[in-house]
């Protein structure tokens, strides 16, 4: 297992300085959160690290009802895919759509449309040499893929790897133990005492980190660790 950093935390900084950052750290790969004001990405070769990418995640549903919104929600995820094959990356993680208030009695429809966007996504991918790697949402109203068994059945729908946000999982009542699949083929890392998404650092709340890694590393995980916390 490796161990990343996302450029959650170092945002605003220009990314030069958070690829300095992230190295002096002695990390070793780099999860660029791909819009504003990382939406036009340059990396000289002066930096070691490797990438993964994050697809756009404001202003976008993959899963909306309004073919307008969701067919240029998709073309964003597919620009992160675009960035991924520049940076010489196999890993986009892409976040699923939403239900907004008036699309509650539409969910099925939505969580279709949510599947369907998934699957172009994942083509459009593939034929690029990369790979999607849906993740699972915290306890918020609205987002798609809370459940960890319904993240399970699109990697098996789809058969690609998903994405473990184990702070997501947490506000969900997961156990660490409950986290752990062999369709994980990504993992982000925060703490959090179990109740709100706070991307505390880790120690700050109540997750075993230990278990988790164990348990990962027993179900022959070898990917990145990517650490996405809300400050340095």
């Amino acid at each position: 297992m490796r161990i990343g950093v996302s450029t959650l935390a170092l945002t605003p900084s220009p990314l030069g300085e958070m690829l300095e950052y992230i190295e002096a750290l002695g990390a070793e790969c780099c999860e660029i959160i791909y819009e504003h004001p990382l939406s036009e990405v340059e990396v000289t070769d002066s930096h070691s690290l490797e990438f993964t990418v994050h697809a756009p995640i404001s202003d976008i549903n993959i899963a909306s009802l309004n073919d307008t919104v969701r067919e240029a929600s998709i073309r964003e995820v597919e620009s992160a895919v675009d960035l991924a094959v520049e940076l010489d990356s196999d890993v986009v993680v892409v976040h699923p759509g939403t239900v907004p208030f008036l699309g509650r009695p539409y969910r099925d429809l939505i969580a279709e449309r949510n599947l369907e966007s998934l699957a172009a996504i994942s083509e459009y991918a593939s034929d690029r040499g990369v790979g999607v790697y849906p993740e699972n949402m915290p306890r918020l109203e609205g987002p798609l893929l809370r459940e960890l068994e319904e993240l399970w059945g699109v990697a098996e729908e789809l058969g690609v790897m998903v994405t473990l946000d184990a702070a997501h999982a947490a506000t969900m009542g997961y156990s660490t133990e409950e986290m752990v699949s062999a369709h994980v083929g990504h993992v982000h890392l925060s703490d959090n005492t179990g109740e709100v998404d706070s991307h505390d650092a880790l120690g700050e709340g109540s997750l075993d980190f230990q278990a988790l890694l164990d348990g990962l590393r027993g179900a022959g995980y070898t990917g990145v660790l990517t650490v996405e916390v809300k400050t340095p």
